[in-house]
């Protein structure tokens, strides 16, 4: 008879290995997304806007269950062992914008979300041609979870009330490459 950790590493090799570090990647992803809603309602919790509170504690919970549908699948795939730096990372993410106001934060979600975007149209290309049945039953799930993300970027665009200054554009790119530069790591650590 097999113990649990026995049938836990078992299943984790029937995925194969970018598989799961898509799958870790996305995960972490969805932690640090958390964690940037959270810096932005601490941040925000000085300044009360209320129509930003609202925006953040909204995405927030997408986000939320967004992770919870992940976690309920780690046992296939290892999480990342940085969860603290995504953590951080995320944080600082929402917290920084939240200091310049609105308009700082909806572009930041905007360019974050787009990044997004992209990762998640990569990602369900790759799953689509998987046939383990963990994946076939989450593509489902991570199309949802992509139209969410979608969403929010064009949510947070269209809250827009004025075009994005050099500073922020400059802002944007940072977060484009600090993003990709994160998938890459969560992959692997």
């Amino acid at each position: 008879m097999k113990t649990k950790a026995v049938e836990t590493v078992t299943q984790n090799h029937r995925l194969p290995r970018d598989i799961r570090a898509q799958l870790r990647a996305s995960h972490a992803g969805e932690f640090g997304a958390v964690w940037i809603y959270r810096g932005i309602l601490l941040v925000n919790t000085l300044r009360g806007d209320k129509a930003l509170a609202s925006f953040a504690k909204e995405h927030m919970a997408a986000e939320k269950e967004h992770l919870a549908a992940y976690e309920e699948i780690i046992h296939e795939y290892r999480g990342s062992f940085l969860l603290l730096v995504w953590a951080v990372a995320g944080f600082l993410t929402g917290a920084f914008p939240a200091l310049f106001g609105r308009n700082w934060v909806y572009y930041t979600i905007f360019c974050v979300e787009s990044f997004v975007d992209k990762h998640y149209r990569e990602q369900l290309q790759m799953f689509d041609v998987q046939n383990a049945p963990l994946i076939v039953s989450f593509r489902a799930s991570m199309r949802s979870f992509h139209a969410d993300e979608v969403h929010h970027r064009d949510e947070a665009l269209n809250a827009m009330s004025r075009r994005p200054t050099a500073l922020m554009r400059l802002w944007g790119k940072l977060i484009g490459m600090g993003s990709s530069v994160a998938v890459k790591i969560a992959q692997v650590i």
